[in-house]
């Protein structure tokens, strides 16, 4: 394990030293958070304001709903810029040197998977400190302690699990321009699979049901659950039940299957699987890559 704690501390330096790819790597959730202040918020507030007829309580439901999913596209796309490392490595051939050196083909995987969940992780509490900030300086409410722990754990968890993904994808690219449409493809679609430009809810039934196969989509959905609590405990205090789930649901608050509402064990079980799945799966390209 020392061996991938030196590679990953090698590679956070390499990521680090480029400026402009620490940028880019979370210049999606730059965009994302400049639409909602500029233009999004307040057409969402307008949209929901036949719903929820105090201005201040939409508000804080819109606000806290935007910054979860701002969360979990960090995750996707802050792991993705780290993981540029490895298409810097391949260019340069510095990979070739890693595959001829005593080093396991896990431990190679770990140390760039490594650096990323550093990166991923350090950012994402950078954004959620500065989230909250923004949420009470808009008239909301601080997020409980408890459900801050939640949404920290989440982080780690969406981090970890996107990574993976992330890192597979990546160590098939040859080219940094090959690396760059495929960064530039993930900014503009993260957005959609979080649920942050068009709610779940009102997509056709199919592509709802298309996206419950995508783990950002379950992040999004829980990550809403535990950082809007208090502000869904405000906006439908006295309400009927029937109609905050149905509220709920079309805003990608809660997910559904064939009518039933996905619980969070599932969910979770659904992110941590795929990074599990992801792992291995790089893994094994590794040892293929040492093979050829």
């Amino acid at each position: 394990m020392n061996v991938a704690l030196k590679l990953a501390g090698r590679n956070i330096r390499v990521f680090l030293r480029d400026k402009t790819s620490v940028f880019f790597s979370f210049l999606s959730v730059i965009i994302i958070i400049l639409l909602y202040v500029l233009f999004l918020g307040d057409t969402m507030v307008s949209s929901i304001k036949d719903h929820i007829a105090d201005p201040n309580l939409a508000r804080f439901f819109t606000d806290t709903w935007i910054m979860a999913g701002v969360l979990v596209a960090n995750a996707v796309t802050t792991t993705l810029g780290a993981l540029e490392v490895i298409v810097n490595d391949e260019d340069k051939g510095i990979n070739r040197d890693f595959m001829v050196a005593p080093v396991k083909r896990w431990q190679l995987v770990a140390g760039y998977i490594l650096s990323a969940w550093v990166m991923g992780i350090f950012i994402g509490t950078l954004i959620f400190v500065i989230s909250q900030a923004y949420i009470v300086m808009r008239g909301g409410e601080l997020i409980s302690l408890v459900n801050a722990a939640k949404v920290m754990g989440l982080i780690v968890l969406n981090v970890l699990a996107f990574s993976s993904f992330n890192f597979l994808v990546v160590s098939f690219f040859k080219t940094n321009a090959s690396f760059s449409t495929f960064s530039t493809l993930v900014g503009t679609m993260i957005g959609f699979v979080t649920g942050v430009y068009v709610p779940v809810g009102v997509l056709p039934k199919f592509i709802q049901q298309l996206m419950l196969i995508v783990p950002p989509t379950h992040g999004a959905s829980l990550m809403r659950q535990f950082y809007m609590e208090r502000a869904i405990e405000k906006v439908f205090a006295g309400a009927p039940a029937d109609i905050q789930s149905e509220f709920l649901r079309i805003y990608g608050v809660t997910l559904h299957l064939n009518g039933k509402q996905i619980e969070v064990p599932v969910m979770i079980l659904v992110i941590a699987a795929s990074g599990i799945l992801f792992f291995a799966l790089s893994v094994l390209r590794m040892m293929g890559k040492k093979s050829a």
